[in-house]
């Protein structure tokens, strides 16, 4: 029952995009698919405590002068404050995560089929998200929207205190 549902919110997404032709525009069916989806990973990992947890990031979260690119290594990282990415680098260290930034859906999937984590945070944007999220199904794969401030693909944000919570969530650790 549940792959229908996918399926469903899926092919209501991809229509209503169409119709938007934008990719900041609010798609209702994109946000349904990724709130049923994290329903569903949250319910499956509850009284679980997951041993490999990563943390799946867009490169445009990183600023777009940086000249340190973090596609390869994220600890190329200088935690200059200009975007968001020191950020994750304390959230690794603090709860012994791995962080991933991938160029493109593509590479996030062969990162997640080849490590196979026990639980994911991937951040994306809303094509990105609702299409990896569908992939990878029935993956834990948990996701959070990145925030879309002038164009898609540049200097994006995410709110960390959202990763945070749903961390200490995960984790029992309550906050």
């Amino acid at each position: 029952m549940t792959k229908l549902v996918y399926n469903y919110y899926f092919v209501c997404y991809f229509f209503e995009e169409k119709i938007l032709k934008d990719q900041k525009a609010f798609n209702k069916f994109s946000y349904k698919l990724v709130n049923y989806n994290n329903r569903r990973v949250l319910k499956n990992i509850k009284g679980k405590s997951p041993k490999k947890i990563s943390i799946l990031l867009p490169h445009c979260l990183q600023n777009e002068d940086c000249i340190f690119k973090i596609t390869s290594d994220v600890k190329n990282c200088k935690k200059c404050g200009k975007c968001k990415m020191g950020d994750f680098l304390a959230l690794k260290e603090e709860y012994g995560l791995f962080v991933k930034v991938a160029t493109g859906g593509t590479l996030a999937r062969l990162y997640l089929k080849r490590e196979r984590p026990d639980f994911i945070i991937a951040v994306a944007c809303k094509r990105d998200l609702v299409t990896g999220i569908f992939d990878m199904y029935p993956m834990n794969v948990y996701g959070i929207f990145n925030i879309i401030k002038d164009s898609p693909c540049v200097n994006t944000d995410v709110d960390i205190k959202e990763i945070r919570k749903v961390l200490n969530n995960v984790l029992n650790k309550g906050e």
